[in-house]
């Protein structure tokens, strides 16, 4: 590749006296981990440097090491935006990998902008709603900005969906104790909370996740 004449590959040392078995990488994977190797060395930040951290990580999302070399020269809006494209699509392909969704906040830091971050963990948790990397990153997004009025509604939905989402139920509590009201809650909130278990608990009696809950609310 012309691309990269001018950078001597650096290969992986897995000798005898490093590694017990060596592993077998695809030759793709091993030449252009050679050239992160080297960019990498030299501290590059560029926009090949930032092409090659992409194919090593469509091949692997869960190289922590390259997410973090990424995230480097990520500061021009443009880099950002398609930034935000790629973990849309990396983060439903590949939805438990931890890095992707640790390298989206740190995207969302960088920016400051959570638009559409809400929306965009609904449609992930639509695939999986115990995703625990999506509510984990949700937690982090709603504290940081302030974002705790969708907290209620979307629980309502989720728990309509399934009743037994402790995940869920998690939340909902996590937004009485942890959101505005820091767990004071007044007496219109109580009341709309026993209902609202009340209810669910009518579907599924033997739940464990609303007595729990409820329990919660009470201490």
């Amino acid at each position: 590749d012309p691309v990269w004449a001018d950078v001597v590959p650096v290969p992986l040392n897995q000798s005898a006296e490093t590694q017990l078995v060596p592993i077998a990488y695809a030759p793709e994977y091993a030449e252009a981990m050679g050239y992160l190797r080297a960019v990498m060395a030299a501290d590059e930040c560029s926009p090949r440097a930032l092409d090659l951290t992409e194919r090593i990580i469509r091949s692997n999302p869960a190289h922590y090491t390259v997410w973090h070399y990424r995230a480097d020269p990520l500061t021009e809006t443009a880099l950002m935006d398609y930034e935000r494209e790629l973990l849309n699509e990396l983060a439903l392909d590949h939805p438990k990998s931890y890095q992707i969704w640790h390298h989206r906040q740190t995207v969302i830091q960088l920016t400051n902008d959570p638009v559409g971050e809400l929306t965009f963990i609904m449609q992930a948790l639509e695939d999986d709603s115990k995703n625990y990397h999506a509510w984990g990153y949700r937690q982090w997004l709603v504290q940081q900005f302030a974002l705790w009025d969708r907290e209620i509604a979307d629980t309502d939905a989720l728990l309509v969906s399934d009743v037994r989402n402790n995940a869920a139920w998690n939340e909902r509590f996590f937004y009485w104790v942890q959101g505005p009201r820091r767990g004071r809650l007044s007496a219109d909130d109580v009341e709309a909370e026993l209902r609202f278990i009340a209810h669910h608990l009518s579907r599924a009696p033997n739940n464990e996740s609303p007595w729990v809950y409820l329990r919660g609310l009470i201490r």
